[in-house]
């Protein structure tokens, strides 16, 4: 009896200290191989390829600062940026595994006059003063030899665009050289000159628009004719934006552009309002300068745009000052909303609602290898309307 007890007993010590040596050799498989299973439909927390990609090609260590105030205080403030600090970590941690050992994570508490905090103010963070805390910090900072790139607050708002954000950055300070941008449009997208004679008549020059601008911070931007025979090579994206009397040669051009692996977005209309260039009356030039298409391109991708139609749409119908400044509906002029809009693409997640005057649809099924995704769309309440006065609603795609 005695001897039964005692083999229980070393048979329990010895299950014990197996199980244990279990554990310990599963936690430490599992800490090497780090993961996080991503439960949202839309793989938001999943790096995308595009990403993978980059990290892959680091030829040179790039060093992430991640500063985050680990304060005592536990106001609702600081424990809902704690919590997204918490998911930026995860994200880093996925970054780290993808780059493969070229990159390394460095991470500050920046606490009041702390060496901490004097590397966040060289490096460009925003500290915002909360409940409690005289000044919280959450930001990054990415550093690649000598040319660095910093994200000043992290916003939680912006939390679908951390990963643009973030690998956008390390793309800078990896490849200080900016990528080409061409842009092909017949509306003066680069802003028009003055010159004596307008001035005379009381007009002024334009200046380039705001998408331009914006490009020119993070790309070389040219200008690309509607008729050239060919997409210079150093152009990696082409924007096409109402691409009104497009030759053919042109279309061509981006085919061939297309097909040596160059990435276009095109811009197209129905009736474009900003195209008024032939316009001699306001009244005209308010119903804009046609549509714009490109024909040739969408029929090969199995994909219409008609011109001479337009969508009217009565669930997203705007209101307009008619006669005598009372309201008049305009169902060719959509207020989209939650529901016409697609909160899944990181295109579109940020967008609430948006307007939409005198827009096209797209309509049929695209050829076998290409992959339509659908970010705008109408209800079921529209119908076609020609392009008289004003009509419109759209389904955006992107390919």
């Amino acid at each position: 009896m005695q001897k039964k007890s005692l083999e229980t007993v070393l048979y329990s010590t010895l299950g014990i200290v197996v199980m244990l040596g279990i554990l310990i050799l599963l936690n430490f498989i599992f800490g090497c191989t780090r993961a996080r299973v991503d439960m949202t439909q839309e793989k938001a927390y999943t790096l995308s390829a595009g990403t993978r990609a980059i990290l892959k090609k680091l030829d040179t260590p790039v060093t992430i600062r991640f500063y985050c105030t680990q304060s005592e205080s536990a106001t609702p403030e600081t424990v809902y940026l704690k919590g997204y600090a918490r998911k930026v970590d995860d994200l880093l941690a996925e970054y780290k595994q993808a780059a493969g050992g070229k990159l390394k994570i460095e991470k500050y508490d920046p606490q009041p006059d702390s060496d901490a905090e004097d590397s966040a103010r060289l490096d460009g963070m925003e500290g915002t003063p909360l409940p409690g805390v005289e000044r919280f910090y959450l930001g990054l900072a990415v550093k690649c030899a000598d040319v660095a790139q910093s994200i000043p607050f992290l916003a939680p708002n912006r939390e679908r665009l951390l990963e643009y954000d973030l690998t956008r950055a390390i793309a800078r300070v990896q490849a200080p050289d900016k990528p080409t941008v061409g842009i092909m449009s017949p509306l003066p997208v680069f802003g028009m000159p003055s010159n004596p004679m307008m001035q005379q008549m009381g007009q002024q020059g334009s200046q380039p628009w705001a998408l331009v601008n914006e490009l020119k911070n993070d790309f070389t931007v040219k200008r690309v004719g509607l008729d050239v025979d060919k997409i210079e090579d150093d152009i990696k994206l082409l924007l096409v934006i109402a691409p009104k009397d497009i030759s053919d040669k042109a279309q061509y051009a981006i085919d061939q552009f297309i097909m040596r692996g160059g990435k276009l977005v095109a811009f197209l209309d129905a009736q474009c309002l900003a195209d008024n260039r032939q316009q001699q009356n306001q009244m005209m030039a308010n119903m804009g300068g046609g549509g714009s298409s490109l024909d040739k391109l969408l029929k090969a991708w199995g994909v219409g745009f008609d011109t001479g139609k337009v969508v009217a749409d009565l669930r997203f119908k705007m209101q307009l000052r008619g006669r005598n400044g009372e309201p008049q509906e305009a169902p060719a002029w959509l207020a989209l909303t939650a529901d016409g809009i697609n909160k899944d693409d990181v295109a579109t997640s940020q967008l609430d609602n948006i307007w939409l005057p005198l827009c096209g649809a797209f309509t049929g099924t695209p050829v076998a290898g290409l992959k339509e995704t659908v970010l705008l769309k109408s209800s079921k309440d529209v119908q076609d309307r020609l392009p008289r006065r004003r009509a419109q609603g759209e389904e955006g795609r992107k390919g």
